[in-house]
């Protein structure tokens, strides 16, 4: 700890930001290397110790004299400001990558139950006799009940009773297979 770097500091503490100029000429790489060190990212640590100077010129100087009213050696402070600033930089980056493993695992399963539901459709669709599934087809496809009976020849009313049948066999067949790929599995 040098005679420069004290008075640099303590001129600091009572106003004088041109001060923390001088100090940031002499021990700038110093500190940039040990955040390098924590975060294993030159970029991240040259901006993490530029934070912290720019932090400290907003400090007020009633507030830096409350904070520091006699420090000894402003080194190894400023050493241990940045190695927390970067373990807070560390934390959040791992709580980041976490949320976003955790949001993609989430999707991939998502994805893959989706999938089971899709083809456990498909298999209570194939049960359905010709008639029942074509119907289902042109309801799916977004014909209303009147257009579907033009396209297949039968009353508005017949194709609502019809898709009502049909809805409730689809679920039925759902329920049934169900509980058979429980039983499968378990």
């Amino acid at each position: 700890m040098t005679e420069l770097q004290i008075n640099s500091w303590n001129e600091y503490v009572n106003g004088n930001n041109s001060a923390l100029g001088d100090l940031y000429a002499v021990i700038f790489e110093k500190l940039v290397f040990r955040a390098i060190y924590y975060t294993k990212n030159p970029e991240m640590a040259r901006d993490i110790v530029s934070e912290l100077f720019v932090s400290l010129i907003e400090l007020n100087p009633d507030e830096r004299k409350q904070r520091w009213p006699e420090i000894k050696n402003v080194e190894a402070l400023l050493l241990a400001i940045v190695r927390n600033k970067c373990l807070d930089y560390l934390k959040i980056t791992a709580g980041r990558f976490r949320i976003l493993k955790e949001a993609e695992s989430k999707d991939v399963n998502d994805l893959r139950e989706a999938s089971d539901i899709v083809k456990h459709l498909e298999q209570c669709m194939n049960e359905l006799t010709e008639d029942e599934r074509n119907l289902m087809q042109l309801h799916l496809l977004g014909f209303n009940n009147h257009e579907i009976g033009d396209r297949i020849q039968i009353s508005e009313k017949t194709v609502r009773n019809k898709l009502s049948l049909t809805r409730k066999r689809i679920i039925k067949l759902w329920h049934q297979m169900s509980l058979l790929i429980h039983f499968l599995w378990f």
